[in-house]
C-alpha cells in the first residue's frame, strides 16, 4: 500500500527536497515523516485554487502581525503550488488536534479568542453608500418574502387534503416556529437596514472562510494555529461566526452553554458594533436549511416514493433541530444585551 503511496507522492516530494521515511494517508493531507520532522501535503482541486489569494492573504495576515497560521513553503523552484497533472498539492507543518475531549472547550475558546485577534488586525473601514445598502437589503428580503409564500402556500395545500403525507403532517406541526425565525430574522435585517443608513463606511476583515476545530490545530508547546485558508477574503467578520454556528447547531436538540462562551471570549477581544450585530442574527436566524427541504420536496413532486418521503421526513427534522438550537442561542445573546442595557440606565 505505502508503496503506491510513495510512487504517486516521491515526484512532488522531491521537489521540496524531502526524504520521506514513512507516508499515512488521511483524506485530503498526506502526513510526511521525515528526519527534520512531518509535514503535511495538502491537495486541492485546480478550480478551488484558482478562486483564491491564498498566497497573499498569507503574506498580509504576517504584515499585520497576525502569525497564528500555519505557514506554506515553497518548493526548490520557488512555487507554493504543485501539480500532478490533475490535482495542486501545498506544503506546510504538520499539527497536531486536540488529544483529549476533556481539553476540547478550551481548544474553543482558543481557537475563537485567535479568531478574535485575525479580524482585529486585518479589520479595515469601507466605504459604503446608502444605495449599496439598500439593494443588499432589498434583494435579501426580496428572497425571503418569497420563501414566506412559499411556506404559506404550502401550509395551505397540505391542510386542505383529507389525508396529509408524513412530511405534510410534520411541516404542519413545524410552521408557526419556523415562522417566527422567519420573521425574527426579517426584523434584525430591517433593524440593520435603518441603523447602517446612518454610517459612511462599514466594516470588514479578512475572514476564514472556513472556521471549524478541524481547521485549527496545535504545535507541541500547544500554541494554535488556523489551517485551510483557502477560502479566506475580505468581508464582514461576521460571515466566519455564521458559518461556523450554522454547522455547529447542525446536529441534535442540544441547550448547552459553551456556544455561548465561545462568542463571548470572541466579543470580549473583537466587539461587534450595533449593526453588525443586527446582521449576525439575521444571517444565523434565518431557517434556511428547513426552506430549502421544503422547496426540495414540492420540486420533487410525483417522483417521491416511500423510501423519498422517509428521507425528506429525516432531512426535515434535522433542518427543524437546527432552528431550535439556533433559537436557544439567539436568546442567550438577547438575554445579555437586555441585561446590559437595563445596567447601563440604572448607572
Amino acid at each position: 500500500m505505502e508503496t503506491a503511496v510513495r510512487e504517486q507522492y516521491e515526484p512532488l516530494l522531491q521537489m521540496y527536497r524531502l526524504n520521506p521515511e514513512h507516508l499515512e494517508e488521511h483524506g485530503s493531507v498526506l502526513k510526511v515523516y521525515t528526519n527534520q520532522g512531518p509535514y503535511a501535503l495538502k491537495r486541492l482541486s485546480p478550480s478551488r485554487l484558482e478562486r483564491s489569494n491564498f498566497v497573499h492573504h498569507l503574506r498580509f495576515l504576517s504584515e499585520k502581525g497576525f502569525t497564528n497560521y500555519a505557514p506554506v513553503y515553497h518548493a526548490s523552484d520557488g512555487e507554493y503550488f504543485l501539480s500532478d497533472g490533475q490535482h495542486q498539492y501545498y506544503l506546510m507543518p504538520w499539527l497536531d488536534s486536540a488529544e483529549q475531549k476533556g481539553e476540547e472547550n478550551d481548544h474553543y475558546h482558543q481557537m475563537f479568542q485567535t479568531l478574535a485577534a485575525m479580524h482585529q488586525k486585518t479589520v479595515k473601514e469601507e466605504s459604503i453608500t446608502e444605495e449599496t445598502i439598500d439593494s443588499h437589503y432589498n434583494a435579501l428580503s426580496g428572497r425571503w418574502e418569497q420563501d414566506r409564500d412559499m411556506l404559506d402556500t404550502f401550509l395551505t395545500q397540505s391542510e386542505a387534503k383529507w389525508y396529509m403525507s408524513p412530511l405534510e403532517l410534520q411541516y404542519c406541526t413545524y410552521y408557526h416556529h419556523v415562522l417566527r425565525a422567519h420573521e425574527f430574522a426579517a426584523k434584525q435585517l430591517e433593524e440593520w437596514q435603518e441603523l447602517m443608513k446612518e454610517k459612511e463606511t462599514t466594516r470588514i476583515s479578512l475572514i476564514h472562510g472556513n472556521v471549524s476545530q478541524n481547521h485549527f490545530l496545535f504545535d507541541h508547546e500547544r500554541n494554535g494555529y488556523f489551517i485551510s485558508l483557502e477560502n479566506s477574503q475580505f468581508s464582514t467578520p461576521v460571515q466566519d461566526l455564521v458559518q461556523f454556528y450554522q454547522r455547529s447547531f447542525n446536529t441534535y436538540p442540544i441547550a448547552r452553554n459553551d456556544r455561548y462562551e465561545w462568542y463571548q471570549m470572541y466579543q470580549k477581544h473583537f466587539p461587534y458594533t450595533k449593526e453588525e450585530k443586527k446582521l449576525m442574527l439575521a444571517y444565523l436566524a434565518y431557517p434556511q436549511n428547513f426552506i430549502r427541504q421544503i422547496a426540495r420536496y414540492v420540486k420533487n413532486g410525483e417522483q417521491r416514493d416511500k423510501r423519498n418521503e422517509l428521507q425528506f421526513v429525516k432531512n426535515l427534522q434535522q433542518t427543524h433541530w437546527l432552528v431550535s438550537n439556533t433559537e436557544y442561542f439567539v436568546s442567550q445573546i438577547q438575554a445579555a444585551e437586555h441585561q446590559a442595557e437595563q445596567s447601563q440606565q440604572q448607572t
